[in-house]
């Protein structure tokens, strides 16, 4: 058992030989790969559907400046989340938690020490 109570798993050791390679990659199987690659990033008319039916209080930080997930995205998930807050911090970009750590423990503490996080939930008239 941990110091917290929970069941530990055994910890094993993996002996290289009995790790099998990943299968090579052949004209057989490039089609199918392309293919899966294509239907996984096709847009599609429902692709948020899901987000709306996650109820539980949301806090979205972001960078203004985010090239690795675009910040519209941030944006894009705040909208869809029925319970969502989003900040974005000015000039900064993915690593926007490291580049203002003292505004980003602020928020974290607010968001978590708030009895509730937000005012009012977003009803479906406003997004």
């Amino acid at each position: 058992m941990s110091q917290y109570g929970h069941q530990t798993a055994p910890t094993q050791c993996v002996d290289a030989a009995d790790v099998r390679p990943d299968p090579e990659i052949s004209e057989q199987v490039a089609p199918s790969q392309l293919d899966a690659l294509a239907k996984w990033g096709a847009p599609r008319a429902d692709a948020f559907d899901h987000l709306r039916e996650i109820a539980q209080p949301t806090l979205v930080i972001n960078g203004s400046n985010d090239v690795l997930v675009y910040t519209i995205n941030s944006f894009i998930l705040q909208q869809n989340l029925p319970n969502a807050e989003l900040i974005l911090y000015p000039d900064s970009n993915h690593g926007s938690q490291y580049q203002n750590p003292a505004l980003f423990v602020a928020d974290v503490a607010r968001f978590l020490d708030a009895d509730t996080p937000f005012p009012t939930q977003k009803n479906a008239d406003h997004g």
